[in-house]
């Protein structure tokens, strides 16, 4: 399914490979569940990494039918990191990547899955696809347009503190770090800041500059709002990084089942709080859109 030169394989189980592609100079770490023409590719969201998907690479349901792939975007987890960071790590420079990353992918259908600014990339991203997706899945994403800049999409976070290329103290990030999820436990913050500090610090500081509204201005609603594509919304009810209500009465061309998914007892990282639910839902979504 993969048509890249030069990428190097290995295989750590029987059913999960792992790869490293080069894309534009930087080495993209791959993981990747099963063997279907049919495909369900996972973009996680800014100081996140592929391993945030663990329970949706895990389910068997999902295995069954698609081939899983999940990836560390450009300067995050075990992916390399840019050495033209101005160009690589804008928003439309991350966009410009994760095109050319699935442009160097044959699978036979796919559905984009974005959690937090990974559906962000997904939007800019779009345009570029020589290939369409069959539908888009976001949860948590804050989507800027129509009058809505980044920063009115957001609610009130540390981020000023964390996206900086200097560390934050340890309780700046632990507070960061618990806005994330519904119920937070240790191991989860000690993850998520183990996260936090594999990101390029170039990055967290441009990211930054991006959610601060001091960098690209990006219509991506608009966008959507247009796109025959179908898209389905999934939100936590107890969001505490984005408005969840930002998005009630925009009108979108083919919203999944006329709805937005409001999932309780889950934050900002529904896939986390909730996997059950949220893999169900993209289930349903995939065998939709891609049956």
């Amino acid at each position: 399914m993969q048509a890249y030169p030069n990428a190097k394989e290995w295989k750590p189980t029987t059913m999960e490979k792992i790869t490293t592609i080069p894309v534009n100079g930087v080495h993209i770490y791959t993981r990747s569940i099963g063997e279907a023409g049919k495909a369900i590719i996972f973009i996680h969201g800014g100081l996140q990494q592929s391993a945030i998907w663990e329970t949706q690479l895990k389910d068997d349901l999902l295995q069954e039918q698609y081939r899983l792939i999940a990836l560390d975007l450009p300067g995050h987890g075990r992916s390399g990191r840019s050495a033209a960071p101005e160009r690589d790590y804008s928003i439309a420079g991350m966009a410009r990547q994760l095109a050319d990353y699935i442009n160097g992918m044959t699978p036979d259908e796919y559905v984009l899955v974005g959690l937090s600014s990974g559906a962000s990339l997904i939007s800019e991203a779009l345009p570029q696809l020589k290939l369409a997706p069959s539908g888009l899945f976001f949860a948590g994403a804050p989507l800027p347009g129509n009058n809505l800049p980044i920063h009115t999409v957001l609610l009130a976070s540390p981020f000023a503190q964390v996206l900086t290329a200097n560390p934050p103290s340890d309780a700046v990030l632990t507070a960061y770090t618990k806005r994330l999820v519904y119920k937070p436990t240790d191991k989860f913050i000690a993850v998520c800041k183990q996260y936090y500090h594999d990101t390029d610090p170039v990055f967290r500081e441009r990211f930054g500059e991006y959610i601060n509204g001091k960098s690209e201005l990006l219509n991506q609603l608009s966008g959507l709002q247009q796109s025959q594509l179908p898209v389905c919304f999934v939100l936590g009810q107890q969001e505490a990084v984005v408005k969840p209500n930002y998005l009630d009465g925009i009108r979108f061309q083919h919203k999944w089942k006329d709805t937005i998914f409001k999932v309780p007892a889950a934050g900002h990282l529904v896939n986390y709080d909730q996997p059950q639910i949220f893999n169900h839902l993209l289930l349903q979504f995939a065998d939709e859109v891609m049956g």
